[in-house]
């Protein structure tokens, strides 16, 4: 696997260590011969070290020596309730048959067990529960036992009855592609599909027609609420809003509580109203407050559990892991889990990747694709076109296998069968999305696992979510780096120890780079965006994520990059051309601090070089750059 491709890495590294050990064994001949034996053994013993160990592993942090606490008991969610769809009365028998045979759903999740009577009553609700516990089918059997008892049957000419709002575009189509499958027996129920992306002269047509349960994002759906005259909401029944811990960190309560004043104006009767979260924040508490009715709390773990704000509930299928990984190693310890994961005698081959920003996924994706050329790579992020997102959103879930590289806009709600392993490369900006991005493995019961990419100066990290009462056990590096040892080589006998391999694959990732502008000039783009990104985490963890801990030259090598930080920022840049940040938001007391005395608009005139990496990351620190999480709109 692999074997010309790294065997001609090794022999330059080679080649170059066994030419610096001759020239320092000449030097040493030429010095004094006054030197006692004991001094020669000990000069002999430093310049063996120097010359043998490759830079990779020198001069990297110590990891600090942090007391855990390895008998933490997490909150336990029961899964599966002891009935089945099929002991209730309460269901049609063609659902039931419709879950049984096309779906394969038998048994009752302990959330639906509690959730589908209480909406079955007509009754508000305010849901939490762990994901993949089969959130969706709580509300949307109800939603359908419903409508389809009303006599005469509903056309498409009643309007619309149910609406479902949620955060991105991936989770919407997942859910509308639930109802579809849900309302086959049910023929005269027709849902649709509402988001950004699509033309919205289509989407007029389809609500020109008629719908009966309308899925969409905030964004798209109050566009169209304001602006097209074929959507009344004078005969709806039901308002869930799913991933409402989301909508909220988003930004989207604005959207949230317009639509919301917009549906009670049109309607003169009671809506029922669902809200879903899988962590219940401040912010969704004073949600429900404005939007719910007198709501029943329903939560698996009961009420000895009084502290439920400082819990995390995660399936006790999954094994959740950290590595503490220098800087330096950070890229080659990456491939080493890939490569190790999707080998051809491995069964967890289907992974997810995340990182903190587009043009992280971006970059990472090709780089991996050109070097690892056995392993199969996606991508998934905020700006790639509607079509693009929905094709590869299908293509990995229907595949066994393959990489999917993605930014947050893939961490909520989206059921992607059989994942195998969840490793986020860079560290969430909250403990409530650490449970979302694991949650997209050991769903429904089944098994999975996740891994925490930590630098040393992190480690409280580890300290944080053990607090939330997080079990999640440390793996070594060496551990996952010893898998590189046991690839073929071409039978090079050179290759023998972990930090010869990881070397010479450290040399191909850095050669790719150097061999194709394009990709350099992506990973120059991909690494200011990091450092940006790693600069506007929040307060509430930037004592352990740090901008000011970092070591810009080691995190470069990260990215296979052989420049300097202070030239990363100006390279595929046109030459004396200023680069221009949006400086709108600064605060005039900055522009002395700045050495300017006017505005922004002529402090960018008076520039004659661009910016270097550190001024970028000083602009985003008072104007933040915007996360990666999803077009909404």
């Amino acid at each position: 696997m692999f074997a010309s491709e790294f065997s001609s890495g090794l022999e330059e590294t080679v080649k170059s260590q066994s030419k610096d050990g001759k020239n320092k064994q000449n030097q040493s001949k030429k010095e004094d011969g006054s030197k006692s034996k004991s001094n020669r053994k000990k000069e002999k013993s430093v310049n063996e070290e120097r010359v043998f160990k490759p830079s990779l592993f020198r001069k990297n942090p110590e990891v600090p020596q942090l007391k855990l606490d390895k008998d933490i008991i997490p909150v336990k969610e029961t899964l599966f309730s002891s009935q089945s769809f099929g002991d209730s009365s309460a269901f049609h028998p063609h659902m039931i048959a419709n879950l049984n045979q096309t779906l394969s759903i038998t048994q009752v999740t302990k959330i639906q067990e509690l959730t589908m009577p209480v909406l079955m009553e007509g009754k508000d609700a305010l849901v939490r529960s762990q994901t993949g516990s089969g959130k969706t089918l709580a509300y949307a059997v109800p939603i359908i036992e419903y409508l389809q008892k009303i006599r005469p049957k509903l056309t498409r000419k009643d309007g619309l009855k149910a609406l479902i709002v949620l955060p991105t575009r991936e989770l919407a189509i997942q859910t509308y592609e639930w109802f579809v499958k849900l309302v086959k027996p049910f023929t005269w129920l027709v849902p649709g599909l509402l988001i950004g992306g699509e033309k919205r002269k289509s989407e007029k047509a389809r609500l020109r027609k008629g719908i009966t349960i309308l899925i969409g994002t905030p964004g798209r759906l109050l566009d169209h609420a304001n602006n097209t005259k074929n959507v009344s909401f004078a005969a709806l029944k039901f308002l869930i809003i799913d991933e409402a811990d989301r909508l909220l960190e988003l930004g989207y309560e604005k959207h949230i509580t317009s639509l919301i004043s917009i549906i009670d104006e049109q309607i003169e009767h009671d809506r029922q109203t669902v809200l879903l979260s899988a962590t219940l924040t401040k912010e969704v508490e004073k949600l429900a407050g404005l939007s719910l009715h007198e709501p029943v709390s329903v939560h698996v773990v009961g009420d000895n559990s009084n502290d439920l704000d400082r819990t995390l509930i995660i399936p006790d299928s999954l094994a959740q892991f950290y590595i503490i990984v220098p800087p330096k190693l950070r890229l080659v310890t990456l491939a080493s889990l890939l490569i190790e994961k999707c080998s051809n005698d491995s069964d967890e081959g289907k992974v997810i990747v995340f990182m903190g920003t587009q043009a992280m996924v971006d970059y990472h994706t090709e780089l991996f694709a050109t070097v690892l050329p056995n392993i199969n790579f996606y991508k998934l992020h905020g700006k790639m076109t509607q079509v693009e997102r929905t094709d590869v959103f299908k293509s990995f879930r229907s595949f066994e296998n393959g990489v999917l590289m993605c930014s947050d806009v893939a961490a909520r709600g989206l059921d992607l069968p059989q994942v195998d392993w969840i490793i986020q490369y860079t560290a969430p900006v909250s403990t409530s999305d650490y449970l979302h991005r694991v949650g997209r493995t050991a769903r429904v019961g089944l098994r999975g696992s996740a891994m925490l990419f930590l630098a040393p100066h992190e480690m409280k990290f580890v300290a944080m979510l053990q607090d939330f009462r997080v079990k999640i056990k440390e793996e070594q590096m060496e551990n996952c780096l010893q898998k590189l040892v046991t690839l073929n080589f071409a039978d090079d006998e050179r290759v023998k120890t972990i930090e010869s391999a990881a070397t010479v694959l450290q040399v191909r990732f850095e050669n790719a780079v150097l061999d194709q502008k394009p990709l350099h000039i992506s990973g120059c783009e991909a690494f200011v965006s990091w450092a940006r990104f790693y600069a506007s985490y929040p307060k509430e963890v930037r004592n352990v994520l740090c901008f000011k801990e970092l070591h810009l030259g080691h995190y470069a090598k990260s990215f296979a990059l052989k420049d300097a930080p202070k030239m990363i920022s100006g390279i595929g840049k046109p030459k004396n051309i200023v680069r221009r940040l949006d400086y709108a938001a600064w605060l005039p007391a900055k522009y002395k601090s700045l050495g300017c005395s006017r505005s922004p608009r002529k402090y960018n005139e008076r520039r004659e070089s661009v910016l270097t990496v550190n001024e970028m990351v000083g602009a985003s620190v008072l104007c933040p750059v915007q996360r990666d999480n999803d077009c909404l709109y």
